[in-house]
């Protein structure tokens, strides 16, 4: 039998990640002490997992976390208000209208 897995519908499933599913929240990946909360591989399912686990994963998520931190430490970033922020179905998931925001350096 074979089961096709839909990444988009699983990533808002309320029956997964609950009745906020639709909202943007990263304190979900937060604990209550503040540390990187672990989700099991099968929940959130873009790396894949088990046996087939992307071999690039711990390096990409090393790579995200340098720069976020270098832009975090360097800049104040802010959401434009009023922008809409909605997801464009495709392959590969992106903003539908991108994700304007304002930068200021932190330092000038």
């Amino acid at each position: 039998m074979r089961v096709m897995v839909i990444l988009y519908a699983m990533g808002r499933m309320e029956s997964v990640w609950g009745k906020d599913a639709l909202e943007f929240k990263p304190e979900r990946w937060i604990s209550e002490r503040g540390t990187v909360k672990h989700e099991p591989s099968y929940k959130f399912f873009s790396f894949n997992a088990g046996p087939r686990i992307c071999l690039g994963k711990e390096v990409a998520f090393t790579q995200m976390k340098a720069v976020v931190a270098a832009i975090i430490h360097n800049y104040h970033v802010e959401m434009v208000k009023g922008h809409e922020v909605c997801p464009n179905v495709s392959v590969i998931l992106y903003m539908k209208h991108g994700f304007k925001v304002r930068i200021r350096n932190r330092w000038t």
